[in-house]
Protein backbone atom coordinates (compact mmCIF):
# COMPACT_ATOMS: atom_id res chain seq x y z
CA UNK A 1 0.00 0.00 0.00
CA UNK A 2 1.48 3.38 -0.91
CA UNK A 3 -0.03 6.72 0.01
CA UNK A 4 0.93 9.97 -1.24
CA UNK A 5 2.63 12.66 1.33
CA UNK A 6 -0.13 15.40 0.54
CA UNK A 7 -1.67 17.00 3.02
CA UNK A 8 -4.24 18.44 1.08
CA UNK A 9 -7.37 18.84 2.97
CA UNK A 10 -9.84 16.21 2.12
CA UNK A 11 -13.73 14.95 3.87
CA UNK A 12 -11.78 12.70 6.44
CA UNK A 13 -9.62 14.95 7.66
CA UNK A 14 -6.19 13.50 7.82
CA UNK A 15 -7.24 10.04 6.97
CA UNK A 16 -6.84 8.98 3.43
CA UNK A 17 -8.84 6.08 2.13
CA UNK A 18 -6.12 2.64 1.38
CA UNK A 19 -8.25 -0.14 1.22
CA UNK A 20 -12.26 -1.52 1.77
CA UNK A 21 -13.09 -4.96 1.79
CA UNK A 22 -17.00 -5.48 2.00
CA UNK A 23 -17.13 -9.04 1.89
CA UNK A 24 -13.83 -9.90 3.93
CA UNK A 25 -16.19 -12.17 6.42
CA UNK A 26 -14.29 -10.90 9.31
CA UNK A 27 -15.41 -11.96 13.56
CA UNK A 28 -13.30 -10.55 15.57
CA UNK A 29 -12.35 -8.12 18.25
CA UNK A 30 -9.30 -5.62 18.82
CA UNK A 31 -7.81 -7.46 20.90
CA UNK A 32 -7.19 -10.26 18.36
CA UNK A 33 -5.65 -7.69 15.80
CA UNK A 34 -2.02 -7.19 15.36
CA UNK A 35 0.17 -5.68 12.89
CA UNK A 36 3.85 -6.91 12.92
CA UNK A 37 7.07 -7.60 10.97
CA UNK A 38 6.88 -11.33 10.23
CA UNK A 39 9.92 -11.59 8.04
CA UNK A 40 12.02 -8.59 9.31
CA UNK A 41 12.01 -6.88 5.79
CA UNK A 42 10.49 -3.86 6.99
CA UNK A 43 7.15 -4.80 5.54
CA UNK A 44 4.88 -5.03 8.18
CA UNK A 45 1.92 -7.60 8.27
CA UNK A 46 -1.73 -7.63 9.09
CA UNK A 47 -2.41 -10.37 11.63
CA UNK A 48 -5.99 -11.35 12.05
CA UNK A 49 -7.75 -13.95 14.47
CA UNK A 50 -11.38 -14.62 13.72
CA UNK A 51 -13.95 -15.91 16.29
CA UNK A 52 -14.57 -18.57 13.55
CA UNK A 53 -11.23 -20.23 14.18
CA UNK A 54 -8.95 -18.73 11.22
CA UNK A 55 -6.34 -17.10 11.40
CA UNK A 56 -5.18 -15.08 8.35
CA UNK A 57 -2.46 -12.86 7.64
CA UNK A 58 -2.09 -9.96 4.70
CA UNK A 59 0.15 -8.17 2.50
CA UNK A 60 -1.18 -5.26 1.21
CA UNK A 61 -4.62 -6.32 0.05
CA UNK A 62 -4.33 -9.69 -0.35
CA UNK A 63 -4.92 -13.16 2.08
CA UNK A 64 -0.94 -14.84 2.13
CA UNK A 65 -1.58 -17.13 4.66
CA UNK A 66 -4.38 -18.60 6.43
CA UNK A 67 -4.67 -21.91 8.99
CA UNK A 68 -7.30 -22.99 10.99
CA UNK A 69 -7.16 -22.47 14.53
CA UNK A 70 -7.78 -25.44 17.59
CA UNK A 71 -10.28 -22.60 19.84
CA UNK A 72 -12.21 -19.83 19.88
CA UNK A 73 -9.10 -17.08 20.01
CA UNK A 74 -9.43 -14.27 23.27
CA UNK A 75 -5.96 -12.64 21.77
CA UNK A 76 -3.32 -12.55 19.58
CA UNK A 77 0.47 -10.97 20.18
CA UNK A 78 4.11 -10.93 18.13
CA UNK A 79 7.42 -11.30 20.35
CA UNK A 80 10.59 -11.92 19.78
CA UNK A 81 11.68 -14.64 21.77
CA UNK A 82 15.29 -15.04 20.95
CA UNK A 83 18.23 -12.07 20.40
CA UNK A 84 18.91 -10.68 17.08
CA UNK A 85 22.02 -12.29 15.78
CA UNK A 86 24.41 -10.07 13.17
CA UNK A 87 23.38 -10.19 9.06
CA UNK A 88 20.21 -12.39 10.10
CA UNK A 89 16.92 -10.98 9.88
CA UNK A 90 15.02 -11.95 13.09
CA UNK A 91 11.38 -12.94 12.85
CA UNK A 92 9.23 -12.98 15.74
CA UNK A 93 6.56 -15.85 16.97
CA UNK A 94 3.43 -15.08 17.14
CA UNK A 95 1.40 -16.13 20.16
CA UNK A 96 -2.80 -16.91 20.01
CA UNK A 97 -4.52 -17.65 23.10
CA UNK A 98 -7.80 -19.32 23.61
CA UNK A 99 -8.89 -20.83 26.53
CA UNK A 100 -6.57 -22.27 29.12
CA UNK A 101 -3.68 -22.31 26.24
CA UNK A 102 -1.51 -20.26 24.73
CA UNK A 103 -0.71 -21.64 20.97
CA UNK A 104 3.00 -20.25 19.81
CA UNK A 105 3.77 -20.14 15.90
CA UNK A 106 7.37 -20.14 14.68
CA UNK A 107 7.42 -19.44 11.09
CA UNK A 108 3.88 -20.01 10.30
CA UNK A 109 3.85 -23.74 11.77
CA UNK A 110 2.72 -24.69 15.14
CA UNK A 111 5.36 -24.45 17.68
CA UNK A 112 4.53 -24.81 20.99
CA UNK A 113 1.47 -24.92 23.16
CA UNK A 114 1.38 -23.69 26.78
CA UNK A 115 -1.16 -24.97 29.42
CA UNK A 116 -1.93 -22.46 32.41
CA UNK A 117 -1.28 -24.17 35.49
CA UNK A 118 -4.49 -25.28 37.42
CA UNK A 119 -6.42 -23.47 40.30
CA UNK A 120 -5.98 -24.72 43.63
CA UNK A 121 -9.30 -26.16 45.00
CA UNK A 122 -10.14 -25.72 48.80
CA UNK A 123 -9.67 -27.77 50.85
CA UNK A 124 -13.70 -28.49 52.20
CA UNK A 125 -14.74 -28.77 48.67
CA UNK A 126 -11.83 -31.46 48.02
CA UNK A 127 -13.28 -33.35 51.17
CA UNK A 128 -16.71 -33.63 50.05
CA UNK A 129 -15.79 -34.85 46.45
CA UNK A 130 -13.46 -37.54 48.28
CA UNK A 131 -16.11 -38.63 50.79
CA UNK A 132 -19.18 -38.42 47.53
CA UNK A 133 -16.05 -40.87 45.50
CA UNK A 134 -15.90 -42.96 48.67
CA UNK A 135 -19.68 -42.81 49.20
CA UNK A 136 -19.29 -42.19 52.55
CA UNK A 137 -22.23 -39.09 52.34
CA UNK A 138 -25.37 -39.02 49.92
CA UNK A 139 -26.03 -36.21 47.30
CA UNK A 140 -28.27 -34.42 49.86
CA UNK A 141 -25.75 -34.12 52.53
CA UNK A 142 -23.16 -33.16 49.66
CA UNK A 143 -25.31 -30.60 48.41
CA UNK A 144 -25.51 -29.22 52.02
CA UNK A 145 -22.13 -28.83 52.57
CA UNK A 146 -20.97 -27.05 49.30
CA UNK A 147 -23.87 -24.83 49.73
CA UNK A 148 -22.73 -23.91 53.14
CA UNK A 149 -19.16 -23.56 51.62
CA UNK A 150 -20.36 -21.28 48.76
CA UNK A 151 -21.87 -18.84 51.33
CA UNK A 152 -18.99 -18.64 53.40
CA UNK A 153 -17.21 -17.15 50.63
CA UNK A 154 -15.18 -20.44 49.30
CA UNK A 155 -14.52 -19.88 45.63
CA UNK A 156 -16.02 -23.27 44.09
CA UNK A 157 -14.84 -25.21 41.20
CA UNK A 158 -17.20 -25.45 37.99
CA UNK A 159 -18.42 -28.86 39.13
CA UNK A 160 -19.87 -28.11 42.43
CA UNK A 161 -21.25 -24.83 40.47
CA UNK A 162 -23.12 -27.20 38.42
CA UNK A 163 -24.03 -29.01 41.07
CA UNK A 164 -25.47 -26.64 43.10
CA UNK A 165 -27.19 -25.51 39.58
CA UNK A 166 -29.52 -28.73 40.08
CA UNK A 167 -32.54 -28.43 42.37
CA UNK A 168 -33.66 -32.24 41.78
CA UNK A 169 -32.30 -34.96 44.29
CA UNK A 170 -32.64 -37.67 41.48
CA UNK A 171 -30.63 -35.30 38.91
CA UNK A 172 -27.94 -33.97 41.63
CA UNK A 173 -27.75 -37.90 42.42
CA UNK A 174 -27.39 -38.61 38.05
CA UNK A 175 -24.28 -36.22 38.18
CA UNK A 176 -22.68 -37.05 41.11
CA UNK A 177 -22.32 -40.64 39.59
CA UNK A 178 -21.20 -39.67 36.96
CA UNK A 179 -18.41 -37.07 37.86
CA UNK A 180 -17.30 -38.39 41.20
CA UNK A 181 -14.80 -41.27 39.72
CA UNK A 182 -13.18 -38.14 37.43
CA UNK A 183 -10.17 -36.43 39.04
CA UNK A 184 -11.37 -32.95 40.73
CA UNK A 185 -9.30 -30.31 38.91
CA UNK A 186 -10.24 -26.66 38.13
CA UNK A 187 -8.85 -25.08 34.91
CA UNK A 188 -8.58 -21.59 34.51
CA UNK A 189 -8.93 -19.25 31.43
CA UNK A 190 -7.30 -16.66 29.59
CA UNK A 191 -9.14 -12.81 30.04
CA UNK A 192 -5.99 -10.58 28.16
CA UNK A 193 -2.75 -10.96 26.06
CA UNK A 194 0.15 -8.54 26.11
CA UNK A 195 3.72 -7.91 25.50
CA UNK A 196 6.35 -6.56 27.52
CA UNK A 197 10.40 -5.95 26.22
CA UNK A 198 12.51 -7.68 28.53
CA UNK A 199 16.18 -5.13 28.07
CA UNK A 200 15.61 -3.09 25.25
CA UNK A 201 12.94 -1.08 23.24
CA UNK A 202 14.35 -1.57 19.98
CA UNK A 203 10.94 -3.02 17.62
CA UNK A 204 12.73 -6.77 17.50
CA UNK A 205 14.22 -6.79 21.29
CA UNK A 206 14.13 -9.84 23.55
CA UNK A 207 10.31 -9.49 24.49
CA UNK A 208 7.97 -11.89 26.96
CA UNK A 209 4.29 -12.81 27.04
CA UNK A 210 1.78 -11.13 29.61
CA UNK A 211 -1.10 -12.94 30.82
CA UNK A 212 -4.01 -11.95 32.30
CA UNK A 213 -6.49 -14.95 33.53
CA UNK A 214 -10.29 -15.57 34.85
CA UNK A 215 -8.77 -16.80 38.24
CA UNK A 216 -7.60 -12.92 39.23
CA UNK A 217 -4.31 -13.69 38.26
CA UNK A 218 -1.58 -11.52 36.29
CA UNK A 219 1.22 -13.61 34.81
CA UNK A 220 4.59 -12.85 32.74
CA UNK A 221 5.99 -16.11 31.15
CA UNK A 222 9.90 -15.82 30.04
CA UNK A 223 10.99 -15.17 26.63
CA UNK A 224 10.63 -18.81 25.30
CA UNK A 225 6.98 -19.14 26.98
CA UNK A 226 7.95 -22.36 28.84
CA UNK A 227 7.17 -21.63 32.65
CA UNK A 228 5.61 -18.26 34.33
CA UNK A 229 8.21 -15.80 35.90
CA UNK A 230 5.91 -13.50 38.08
CA UNK A 231 2.37 -14.39 38.94
CA UNK A 232 0.15 -11.38 41.28
CA UNK A 233 -2.83 -11.81 41.89
CA UNK A 234 -5.44 -8.31 41.88
CA UNK A 235 -8.93 -7.38 43.25
CA UNK A 236 -10.96 -8.55 40.21
CA UNK A 237 -11.09 -10.59 36.67
CA UNK A 238 -9.51 -8.55 34.34
CA UNK A 239 -10.61 -7.46 31.52
CA UNK A 240 -8.29 -4.92 29.26
CA UNK A 241 -4.89 -4.70 30.15
CA UNK A 242 -1.81 -2.29 29.51
CA UNK A 243 1.83 -2.37 29.51
CA UNK A 244 4.88 -0.83 29.33
CA UNK A 245 8.20 -0.49 30.34
CA UNK A 246 11.42 -2.91 30.53
CA UNK A 247 10.90 -6.26 32.90
CA UNK A 248 14.87 -5.82 33.46
CA UNK A 249 14.83 -2.49 34.56
CA UNK A 250 11.32 -1.53 35.58
CA UNK A 251 7.74 -1.95 34.42
CA UNK A 252 4.50 -1.03 35.16
CA UNK A 253 0.45 -3.31 33.87
CA UNK A 254 -2.09 -1.22 34.62
CA UNK A 255 -5.12 -3.92 35.03
CA UNK A 256 -8.87 -2.97 34.48
CA UNK A 257 -11.21 -5.64 36.06
CA UNK A 258 -14.69 -6.50 35.68
CA UNK A 259 -16.07 -4.89 38.80
CA UNK A 260 -14.87 -1.22 37.84
CA UNK A 261 -11.13 -1.17 39.13
CA UNK A 262 -8.04 0.28 37.97
CA UNK A 263 -5.20 -1.90 39.60
CA UNK A 264 -1.28 -1.24 39.27
CA UNK A 265 1.55 -3.67 39.19
CA UNK A 266 5.03 -2.50 39.20
CA UNK A 267 7.95 -4.51 39.25
CA UNK A 268 6.07 -7.75 40.10
CA UNK A 269 4.04 -6.26 42.88
CA UNK A 270 0.77 -4.64 43.07
CA UNK A 271 0.63 -0.99 44.37
CA UNK A 272 -2.02 0.07 46.95
CA UNK A 273 -3.38 2.68 44.70
CA UNK A 274 -6.82 1.50 43.65
CA UNK A 275 -8.76 3.51 41.11
CA UNK A 276 -12.77 2.87 41.61
CA UNK A 277 -14.43 3.67 38.49
CA UNK A 278 -18.42 5.02 38.70
CA UNK A 279 -19.17 2.43 36.19
CA UNK A 280 -18.01 -0.71 34.28
CA UNK A 281 -15.08 -0.46 31.81
CA UNK A 282 -14.82 -0.87 28.32
CA UNK A 283 -11.44 0.29 27.26
CA UNK A 284 -8.29 0.91 28.46
CA UNK A 285 -5.10 2.95 27.33
CA UNK A 286 -1.76 3.87 28.45
CA UNK A 287 0.73 6.27 27.62
CA UNK A 288 3.90 7.87 29.62
CA UNK A 289 2.15 10.31 31.60
CA UNK A 290 -1.79 8.97 31.81
CA UNK A 291 -4.24 6.27 31.82
CA UNK A 292 -7.39 7.14 29.76
CA UNK A 293 -10.05 4.20 30.53
CA UNK A 294 -13.28 4.11 28.51
CA UNK A 295 -16.63 3.06 30.89
CA UNK A 296 -20.07 2.16 29.66
CA UNK A 297 -21.37 5.45 30.64
CA UNK A 298 -20.17 7.07 27.52
CA UNK A 299 -17.41 8.83 29.53
CA UNK A 300 -13.94 8.68 29.04
CA UNK A 301 -11.70 9.49 31.88
CA UNK A 302 -7.94 10.28 32.38
CA UNK A 303 -6.12 9.36 35.33
CA UNK A 304 -2.40 10.33 36.72
CA UNK A 305 -0.50 6.81 38.02
CA UNK A 306 -0.87 7.86 41.61
CA UNK A 307 -4.77 7.54 40.91
CA UNK A 308 -5.34 11.65 40.64
CA UNK A 309 -8.34 12.37 38.53
CA UNK A 310 -7.26 14.74 35.13
CA UNK A 311 -10.40 15.43 33.52
CA UNK A 312 -13.21 13.40 31.63
CA UNK A 313 -14.41 13.30 28.02
CA UNK A 314 -18.23 12.79 28.03
CA UNK A 315 -19.50 11.59 24.46
CA UNK A 316 -22.40 11.26 22.84
CA UNK A 317 -22.66 7.93 22.17
CA UNK A 318 -21.62 4.12 23.48
CA UNK A 319 -18.03 3.53 23.07
CA UNK A 320 -17.38 0.38 21.09
CA UNK A 321 -12.89 0.64 21.03
CA UNK A 322 -10.05 2.55 21.84
CA UNK A 323 -6.88 2.53 20.62
CA UNK A 324 -3.80 4.88 21.01
CA UNK A 325 -2.24 6.80 17.93
CA UNK A 326 1.52 6.50 18.43
CA UNK A 327 3.98 7.89 16.00
CA UNK A 328 7.80 7.70 16.75
CA UNK A 329 9.70 7.39 13.90
CA UNK A 330 9.39 10.72 11.44
CA UNK A 331 7.78 12.83 15.08
CA UNK A 332 6.77 11.97 18.22
CA UNK A 333 2.85 12.28 18.57
CA UNK A 334 0.54 10.55 21.50
CA UNK A 335 -3.38 11.12 20.35
CA UNK A 336 -6.26 8.45 21.61
CA UNK A 337 -8.61 6.77 19.09
CA UNK A 338 -12.16 6.40 19.81
CA UNK A 339 -14.78 4.30 17.69
CA UNK A 340 -18.54 5.02 19.09
CA UNK A 341 -21.78 2.85 18.39
CA UNK A 342 -22.51 5.49 15.83
CA UNK A 343 -20.32 4.70 13.33
CA UNK A 344 -18.08 7.60 13.98
CA UNK A 345 -14.11 7.20 15.04
CA UNK A 346 -13.02 10.55 16.86
CA UNK A 347 -9.24 11.66 17.24
CA UNK A 348 -8.28 13.54 20.44
CA UNK A 349 -5.20 14.69 21.13
CA UNK A 350 -5.64 15.00 25.39
CA UNK A 351 -9.31 16.44 25.49
CA UNK A 352 -9.03 18.26 22.79
CA UNK A 353 -11.37 16.73 19.16
CA UNK A 354 -9.28 17.13 16.34
CA UNK A 355 -11.58 15.02 13.64
CA UNK A 356 -13.85 12.86 13.38
CA UNK A 357 -14.45 9.77 10.71
CA UNK A 358 -17.65 8.79 9.82
CA UNK A 359 -17.79 4.59 8.64
CA UNK A 360 -21.10 3.92 8.65
CA UNK A 361 -21.03 0.58 10.45
CA UNK A 362 -20.34 -0.28 14.29
CA UNK A 363 -15.98 -0.92 14.73
CA UNK A 364 -15.55 -4.62 16.78
CA UNK A 365 -12.05 -4.25 16.24
CA UNK A 366 -9.51 -1.62 15.58
CA UNK A 367 -5.60 -1.07 15.67
CA UNK A 368 -3.24 1.50 14.69
CA UNK A 369 0.47 1.12 13.67
CA UNK A 370 3.12 0.36 10.76
CA UNK A 371 1.27 -1.29 7.40
CA UNK A 372 3.32 -2.68 4.31
CA UNK A 373 6.12 0.99 4.81
CA UNK A 374 3.59 3.42 6.25
CA UNK A 375 4.09 4.21 10.07
CA UNK A 376 0.42 5.14 10.45
CA UNK A 377 -1.97 2.88 9.36
CA UNK A 378 -5.47 2.66 11.02
CA UNK A 379 -7.02 -1.31 10.51
CA UNK A 380 -10.64 -1.25 11.34
CA UNK A 381 -13.33 -4.58 11.39
CA UNK A 382 -17.01 -3.73 11.57
CA UNK A 383 -19.80 -5.27 12.84
CA UNK A 384 -21.38 -6.73 8.89
CA UNK A 385 -17.74 -8.17 8.69
CA UNK A 386 -16.06 -5.49 6.73
CA UNK A 387 -12.51 -4.54 6.49
CA UNK A 388 -11.16 -1.12 6.36
CA UNK A 389 -7.59 0.70 6.02
CA UNK A 390 -6.91 4.23 6.41
CA UNK A 391 -3.64 5.83 6.47
CA UNK A 392 -2.71 8.79 8.39
CA UNK A 393 -0.95 11.69 5.94
CA UNK A 394 2.70 12.57 6.69
CA UNK A 395 1.93 15.64 7.39
CA UNK A 396 -1.31 16.04 9.18
CA UNK A 397 -1.90 18.52 11.86
CA UNK A 398 -2.56 16.65 15.13
CA UNK A 399 -1.54 19.12 17.00
CA UNK A 400 -4.35 21.82 16.90
CA UNK A 401 -8.18 21.06 16.32
CA UNK A 402 -9.24 21.90 12.77
CA UNK A 403 -12.79 23.56 14.48
CA UNK A 404 -12.05 27.32 15.19
CA UNK A 405 -11.85 28.32 18.28
CA UNK A 406 -14.37 30.15 20.37
CA UNK A 407 -18.14 30.29 20.85
CA UNK A 408 -19.75 27.73 18.36
CA UNK A 409 -21.29 29.75 15.73
CA UNK A 410 -24.55 29.06 17.15
CA UNK A 411 -24.15 31.56 18.95
CA UNK A 412 -24.89 34.33 16.67
CA UNK A 413 -28.11 32.74 15.14
CA UNK A 414 -30.57 35.00 17.33
CA UNK A 415 -33.18 33.64 19.28
CA UNK A 416 -36.80 33.85 18.27
CA UNK A 417 -38.18 35.63 20.97
CA UNK A 418 -42.15 36.58 20.84
CA UNK A 419 -43.73 40.25 21.13
CA UNK A 420 -44.96 41.92 23.93
CA UNK A 421 -48.42 41.62 24.00
CA UNK A 422 -50.95 43.56 26.39
CA UNK A 423 -51.60 40.88 28.71
CA UNK A 424 -47.71 41.19 29.58
CA UNK A 425 -47.09 44.78 29.69
CA UNK A 426 -50.24 44.95 32.14
CA UNK A 427 -49.37 42.00 34.08
CA UNK A 428 -45.65 43.23 34.34
CA UNK A 429 -47.14 46.62 35.18
CA UNK A 430 -49.33 45.06 38.21
CA UNK A 431 -46.13 43.10 39.99
CA UNK A 432 -43.87 46.02 39.72
CA UNK A 433 -46.73 48.44 41.65
CA UNK A 434 -47.46 45.82 43.85
CA UNK A 435 -44.34 43.96 44.74
CA UNK A 436 -44.44 43.94 48.18
CA UNK A 437 -47.61 42.71 48.76
CA UNK A 438 -47.11 39.91 46.74
CA UNK A 439 -43.89 38.89 48.45
CA UNK A 440 -45.63 39.07 52.06
CA UNK A 441 -48.40 36.83 50.91
CA UNK A 442 -45.91 34.51 49.92
CA UNK A 443 -43.54 34.69 52.76
CA UNK A 444 -47.14 34.26 54.74
CA UNK A 445 -48.01 31.10 52.64
CA UNK A 446 -44.69 29.64 53.25
CA UNK A 447 -44.57 29.83 57.23
CA UNK A 448 -48.00 28.00 56.99
CA UNK A 449 -46.85 25.40 54.89
CA UNK A 450 -43.93 24.99 57.13
CA UNK A 451 -46.00 24.93 60.53
CA UNK A 452 -48.63 22.51 58.57
CA UNK A 453 -45.53 20.20 57.55
CA UNK A 454 -44.14 20.08 61.19
CA UNK A 455 -47.49 19.76 62.74
CA UNK A 456 -47.99 16.70 61.01
CA UNK A 457 -44.73 15.18 61.49
CA UNK A 458 -44.63 15.49 65.00
CA UNK A 459 -48.61 13.67 64.89
CA UNK A 460 -46.47 10.48 63.17
CA UNK A 461 -44.00 10.42 65.30
CA UNK A 462 -46.47 10.34 68.62
CA UNK A 463 -49.18 7.98 66.98
CA UNK A 464 -46.25 5.31 66.00
CA UNK A 465 -46.42 5.46 62.45
CA UNK A 466 -43.20 7.04 61.34
CA UNK A 467 -39.70 4.96 61.19
CA UNK A 468 -38.54 6.77 64.11
CA UNK A 469 -40.53 7.13 67.80
CA UNK A 470 -40.03 9.59 70.87
CA UNK A 471 -43.31 8.91 72.53
CA UNK A 472 -42.69 8.08 76.63
CA UNK A 473 -38.87 9.19 76.49
CA UNK A 474 -37.94 6.32 74.02
CA UNK A 475 -36.33 6.76 70.98
CA UNK A 476 -36.13 3.70 68.89
CA UNK A 477 -35.60 3.29 65.23
CA UNK A 478 -37.57 0.38 63.21
CA UNK A 479 -36.52 -0.59 59.39
CA UNK A 480 -38.42 -3.35 57.36
CA UNK A 481 -36.82 -5.37 54.10
CA UNK A 482 -38.61 -7.97 51.98
CA UNK A 483 -36.68 -11.08 50.67
CA UNK A 484 -37.09 -13.68 48.35
CA UNK A 485 -39.07 -13.71 44.87
CA UNK A 486 -41.87 -16.44 47.08
CA UNK A 487 -43.74 -17.98 47.88
CA UNK A 488 -41.66 -17.79 50.68
CA UNK A 489 -40.94 -14.52 51.38
CA UNK A 490 -38.18 -13.50 54.48
CA UNK A 491 -39.04 -10.03 56.21
CA UNK A 492 -35.96 -8.57 58.14
CA UNK A 493 -36.37 -6.54 60.80
CA UNK A 494 -33.17 -4.01 62.00
CA UNK A 495 -34.57 -2.37 65.20
CA UNK A 496 -32.28 0.26 66.98
CA UNK A 497 -32.11 1.87 70.27
CA UNK A 498 -31.37 5.80 69.98
CA UNK A 499 -31.71 6.57 73.33
CA UNK A 500 -29.73 6.76 76.53
CA UNK A 501 -31.53 3.72 78.47
CA UNK A 502 -31.95 0.40 77.76
CA UNK A 503 -35.35 -0.92 76.52
CA UNK A 504 -36.92 -4.17 77.76
CA UNK A 505 -40.19 -6.64 77.13
CA UNK A 506 -41.34 -5.14 73.79
CA UNK A 507 -44.40 -6.98 71.85
CA UNK A 508 -43.93 -7.17 68.35
CA UNK A 509 -47.06 -7.94 66.17
CA UNK A 510 -48.21 -7.75 62.63
CA UNK A 511 -51.41 -7.31 60.60
CA UNK A 512 -51.80 -8.46 57.12
CA UNK A 513 -54.17 -9.93 54.64
CA UNK A 514 -55.32 -13.39 55.89
CA UNK A 515 -56.70 -14.28 52.76
CA UNK A 516 -53.40 -13.86 51.33
CA UNK A 517 -50.47 -14.43 53.39
CA UNK A 518 -49.58 -16.33 56.58
CA UNK A 519 -46.83 -15.67 59.21
CA UNK A 520 -46.38 -18.60 61.56
CA UNK A 521 -44.72 -16.19 64.36
CA UNK A 522 -46.71 -13.40 64.07
CA UNK A 523 -46.39 -12.30 67.63
CA UNK A 524 -42.75 -12.30 69.65
CA UNK A 525 -41.26 -10.16 72.70
CA UNK A 526 -37.78 -8.36 72.17
CA UNK A 527 -36.41 -8.86 75.33
CA UNK A 528 -33.97 -6.14 75.24
CA UNK A 529 -32.47 -3.37 73.12
CA UNK A 530 -28.80 -2.01 74.50
CA UNK A 531 -28.65 1.56 72.97
CA UNK A 532 -26.34 2.04 69.77
CA UNK A 533 -26.98 -1.75 68.87
CA UNK A 534 -28.49 -2.84 65.71
CA UNK A 535 -30.83 -5.85 66.51
CA UNK A 536 -31.75 -7.96 63.50
CA UNK A 537 -35.20 -10.22 63.38
CA UNK A 538 -36.49 -12.66 60.82
CA UNK A 539 -40.06 -13.87 60.25
CA UNK A 540 -41.08 -16.07 57.34
CA UNK A 541 -43.91 -14.75 55.36
CA UNK A 542 -45.57 -17.08 53.32
CA UNK A 543 -48.04 -16.23 50.10
CA UNK A 544 -50.83 -18.73 49.78
CA UNK A 545 -53.00 -17.39 47.31
CA UNK A 546 -52.60 -18.92 44.46
CA UNK A 547 -52.61 -16.03 41.64
CA UNK A 548 -49.39 -14.51 43.49
CA UNK A 549 -51.43 -11.18 44.71
CA UNK A 550 -49.77 -8.59 46.49
CA UNK A 551 -50.42 -6.37 49.66
CA UNK A 552 -48.80 -4.44 52.53
CA UNK A 553 -48.08 -6.11 55.97
CA UNK A 554 -47.77 -3.54 59.06
CA UNK A 555 -45.40 -4.06 61.47
CA UNK A 556 -46.26 -2.90 64.89
CA UNK A 557 -44.21 -2.50 68.39
CA UNK A 558 -46.14 -2.27 70.78
CA UNK A 559 -45.99 0.02 74.14
CA UNK A 560 -47.32 -2.10 77.67
CA UNK A 561 -48.20 0.60 79.11
CA UNK A 562 -50.34 2.33 76.68
CA UNK A 563 -52.75 1.62 73.73
CA UNK A 564 -50.78 3.67 70.77
CA UNK A 565 -47.35 1.52 69.56
CA UNK A 566 -44.42 2.94 70.05
CA UNK A 567 -43.63 2.52 66.43
CA UNK A 568 -44.95 0.96 63.27
CA UNK A 569 -44.04 0.25 59.53
CA UNK A 570 -45.79 -0.61 56.38
CA UNK A 571 -43.87 -3.09 54.39
CA UNK A 572 -45.13 -3.03 50.56
CA UNK A 573 -44.88 -7.21 49.63
CA UNK A 574 -43.91 -7.80 45.79
CA UNK A 575 -46.02 -9.91 43.20
CA UNK A 576 -45.29 -13.49 44.34
CA UNK A 577 -43.64 -15.97 41.94
CA UNK A 578 -46.59 -18.53 41.41
CA UNK A 579 -45.90 -22.13 43.38
CA UNK A 580 -45.00 -25.40 41.02
CA UNK A 581 -47.02 -28.52 41.04
CA UNK A 582 -45.48 -30.62 43.08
Amino acid sequence: LSVPSSSAPSAEGPWLPAWYDPLAGLKCFSSCIRLTDLYGDGDHKLIIADLERKMRIYKGTQVIWESVLLGVPVAVASFYPDMRRAGVPTAPALAVASGPYIFIYRNLRPYFKFTLPQVDIHSSEQEVWSALKEDKIDAGRAFERLSAARDSGVVLSSRSADLLSLEDSVAQQQFIQGVKALPLVQQTVITAMEVLKKNMEDETAVSMLVVATESKRVMILDPSSTSITVSVEVGGVPAFMAVSGLFDIEYRIVVATRDGRLYTIKNGEKLGTVIELETHPCGLVKTEKCIFVATVDNVIHSYHFKGKKNYSIYLPHSISNMELLSLSKTRTVRCLLVALSNGEVRLYNEKHLITTLHINDVVTGMRFGPYGREEGSLILTCKSGSLTVKMLQRQANLENSTQSAGPPPEQDVPLNIPKKTKLYVEQTQREREQAADMHRIFQRDLIKLRLNTARTYVKVLLDGHGPMSTTSGTQLRLNAMIQGLGPLFKLRLHLQNAGMKQLQDLPVTFTYNQDLYRIRNNFFNVPVLVPGLLYTYEVEVESIDPNGSADSIRVFICNSKSALPLLSAIVNMPMSEQRLPE
